[in-house]
């Protein structure tokens, strides 16, 4: 029984990782998402970003205006004159003002509530997805983006980013992968033939890595409003605002885990001393 119950155990250890990263996997670009929670300049920033831009098609059901005030430090006038728009009250949850019948009609789906997008996804993938649209003619939109391909939402962005569109290498690198699981999956193709496309795949997708890591993905072809460093700086603020929307109390759940631990090493001085009371009788 002890053997099984360690067994179980480890196994649970092993698989814990697997199954963490198994919900995400890795994006093109893969950058990371370096926020600060603690900086309330960004997080007004990125507010500010997301219901000028986003607002009008996802709503946030789960937040009030009222929450954000107190959370970031703004008052209700700085909230009511910059943050609300339309008709809506100070307490109530962000709402869109597309109508869902419209959305579906326009889009072919109703776009989602964005509440929890950054706890379901992950910061690093959706500052990544934000970073990432690229101009492709052969989407209804004129546009796609890599860490969601064939993405139905339009670059929204697009005043302040410009238009990048993919580097020759990298569509070199897409097309060769593409032909080598083709061969890969023909039931016909030889051994050698199959070995060789194996090898291609290999080729290609560390290619791809490296030109991610490089930033030689995308080349910009029209400028934006903003410079691609302070595009990128926007998106960290809006990525962090998202990032805190789909967990406000992260921040008060970490200060009071620090004062449930300073209680409970308190707690354990009495404790050791009661176990020294009951067993100074046996030996």
């Amino acid at each position: 029984m002890k053997k099984l119950i360690i067994t179980a155990i480890t196994a649970l250890t092993l698989a814990a990782p697997v199954a963490f990263s198994a919900g995400g996997g890795t994006t093109f670009p893969n950058e990371k998402a370096n926020i600060n929670l603690t900086d309330k300049a960004s997080l007004q920033k990125g507010a500010q970003l997301y219901l000028n831009n986003c607002a009008g098609c996802h709503s946030m059901e789960y937040v009030r205006y009222s929450r954000i005030a107190q959370d970031l430090d703004l008052s209700e006038d700085e909230v009511m004159n910059n943050l609300v728009l339309g008709d809506q009250k100070f307490g109530a949850p962000i709402k869109k003002s597309m109508n869902p019948k419209l959305a579906k009609k326009w889009f072919g789906v109703d776009p989602l509530d964005l509440s929890l997008v950054a706890r379901v996804r992950g910061e690093n993938w959706v500052y990544n997805y934000l970073n990432s649209f690229y101009a492709d003619p052969s989407r209804p939109y004129g546009m796609n983006n890599t860490v969601f391909p064939d993405v139905g939402m339009p670059h929204i962005l697009a005043d302040l980013q410009g238009e990048q569109v993919l580097t020759e290498e990298w569509v070199a690198a897409e097309t060769a992968i593409k032909t080598a699981k083709n061969v890969m999956a023909d039931s016909e193709a030889s051994d050698a033939a199959k070995s060789e496309a194996k090898s291609t795949l290999a080729q290609a997708e560390a290619t791809k890595a490296q030109l991610s890591a490089d930033g030689g993905i995308f080349v910009q072809t029209k400028e934006g409003t903003l410079t691609p460093e302070e595009f990128k700086e926007e998106m960290l603020n809006l990525t962090a605002f998202l990032a805190y929307t789909s967990n406000p109390v992260k921040l008060q759940s970490k200060n009071m885990g620090i004062w449930a631990i300073l209680f409970l090493v308190l707690l354990l001085i009495p404790a050791y001393f009661l176990k020294k009371e009951f067993w100074k009788d046996i030996h």
